[in-house]
């Protein structure tokens, strides 16, 4: 009984929480050993690498041990020798021009420091050496060279040599070792880089230093290598149990929410994302061991077929009216095709008065053809009757058909780039022709200018239709005044609003709906 309120707490906890604590507990264990296994192999890991950094460093070292023993040998040969030194000099420079690369330059000196011969190379410098029975190795830094030097017991023959530190060959680093940063000759205070690797933040870097004797303990070679920062390694063993618990906890998230809550969750986001009319409902492919998952997602996708029939059987319907009525369209067309062709040929055969009356009605057919055809054109869109486009098919129009006393009258346009709707168009077109055809007959030798302003407000604009040069009272004496204005005024009536007409300066203006 004394472990009953943990147990009720444990028991109000979610599933997943259980299954939390209950597998973090089982993993336990296992984290403890993994994280002395880990500590154990980064210890081997690290005396690994540091071997690999002392055979690299004794590598270097027998490297630069062979270039120093060549730099002896090449010394010491011809101070042993009992030969003269005149036979010695043949013998060097025989020895150079048959293999100059088999021995570094080598010079010979007297008792008294003069240079006897040379064998190849630059013009090596006498040294005096403090003991002369000892062979004896320099580090020269400013010339980054070894120099050799070797007598005889009596003094009389001094040989010396140099040889350039890099003559040492310096091959590729053991790949499992540390990074090699730095690696040096030194002799006493004399230093001579071979490599040198640092970077600007190396200082704060834990680098491990070996030395190692060259030439008999002549010289030293140094290698510096970089340590991997031990905080980074122990970072990783602290945070190896944390990550086995979060393995642990990503089992327990898996199998809850994975396998049960994910599923639903999908099936949540094609709904939302299905519009009906893209296609039928494509829901994802469940793998989840839940039956009643299962059966609600084939519910889902079995309604969503219906809807989807459903609405193709709609869209099939308003195809079939939208290819109506670009029928109706199209015949319509045909049909004010046909009259203005039949007029026209009509015309062709009539003088006088009879001609006239066929042209105007031809211009008002023509005019109905116009606002039709842009009408027709914008359909697709829905985006009413482009004015400029109307206008200028207009002017084309009735400058075709003028009479011959007006014949290339000029028609210039000033329009802003609006659109209205086809109740607006026709009786602009109208009005247009009419205005145009009472100019034509009034001011034959005139122009006039077919202009459309936007007004202060957002849905209006302001119609203006005007001839230049016109003479004294033209229009009020033109016989057929009185039917023009019973006709415009008839027309203006169709825009609600009120035509101005100025017959002296010959200039009407009326206002009309755009679309915004």
């Amino acid at each position: 009984m004394k472990n009953w309120p943990a147990k009720i707490l444990f028991a109000r906890l979610s599933t997943g929480t259980k299954m939390l604590l209950i597998l973090s507990a089982a993993m336990l264990p296992l984290g403890f050993i993994a994280l002395l296994t880990s500590l154990d192999m980064a210890r081997s890991a690290s005396a690994e690498r540091e071997t690999a950094a002392q055979i690299t460093t004794a590598m270097y070292a027998a490297q630069a041990d062979a270039v120093v023993n060549v730099g002896l040998d090449a010394v010491r040969s011809p101070v042993v020798s009992t030969q003269p030194a005149d036979d010695l000099c043949t013998a060097l420079a025989r020895q150079a021009r048959l293999n100059p690369s088999g021995r570094p330059p080598t010079a010979l000196f007297d008792r008294e420091g003069r240079k006897l011969c040379q064998s190849w190379g630059p013009s090596i410098p006498s040294i005096a050496a403090s003991d002369p029975s000892v062979d004896h190795v320099w580090l020269d830094p400013e010339g980054r060279r070894f120099r050799f030097t070797s007598a005889r017991g009596d003094a009389s023959l001094r040989a010396e040599a140099d040889i350039p530190v890099r003559a040492i060959a310096l091959g590729g680093q053991r790949k499992e070792g540390l990074p090699l940063t730095r690696l040096s000759l030194r002799q006493g205070q004399s230093e001579v880089i071979l490599i040198d690797r640092r970077l600007p933040n190396n200082d704060r870097d834990e680098l491990l230093r070996l030395s190692q004797p060259v030439g008999d303990g002549r010289l030293a070679i140094i290698a510096e290598y970089r340590l991997a920062p031990a905080r980074a390694r122990t970072m990783l063993l602290v945070m190896l149990p944390i990550l086995m618990w979060a393995a642990a906890a990503f089992t327990g998230w898996f199998i809850v929410n994975r396998l049960l809550l994910f599923p639903l969750a999908q099936l949540k986001q094609s709904i939302d994302a299905w519009q009906g009319a893209g296609g039928p409902l494509l829901l994802p492919r469940m793998t989840t061991p839940s039956h009643e998952i299962r059966d609600l997602t084939d519910s889902f996708a079995a309604v969503s077929t219906r809807i989807y029939q459903h609405e193709r059987e709609l869209e099939e319907g308003l195809a079939r009216q939208t290819k109506l009525t670009r029928e109706v369209h199209h015949r319509v067309k045909n049909n004010l095709q046909v009259v203005s062709s039949l007029i026209n040929l009509h015309a062709r055969g009539a003088e006088g008065a009879v001609a006239d009356a066929y042209g105007a009605i031809q211009r008002r057919v023509d005019a109905l053809a116009v606002v039709h055809r842009n009408h027709y054109a914008e359909l697709e869109e829905n985006r009413g009757v482009s004015m400029r486009a109307l206008a200028g098919e207009l002017a084309a129009s009735l400058r075709a058909s003028a009479p011959a006393s007006a014949a290339g009258m000029p028609i210039a346009l000033n329009m802003i780039d609006v659109n209205v709707t086809q109740d607006v168009a026709v009786p602009v077109a109208f009005l247009i022709t009419e205005v145009v055809e009472l100019l034509m007959h009034c001011n034959p030798q005139g122009s006039v200018l077919i202009s459309l302003e936007a007004t202060g407000e957002p849905e209006r604009a302001t119609l203006r239709i005007e001839t230049v040069g016109l003479v004294g009272d033209t229009l009020g004496d033109y016989p057929g005044i009185g039917r023009f204005d019973r006709v415009v005024t008839g027309i203006a009536r169709q825009f609600r609003s009120p035509l101005t007409q100025d017959l002296d300066a010959g200039r009407f203006e009326i206002q009309i709906s755009i679309l915004a």
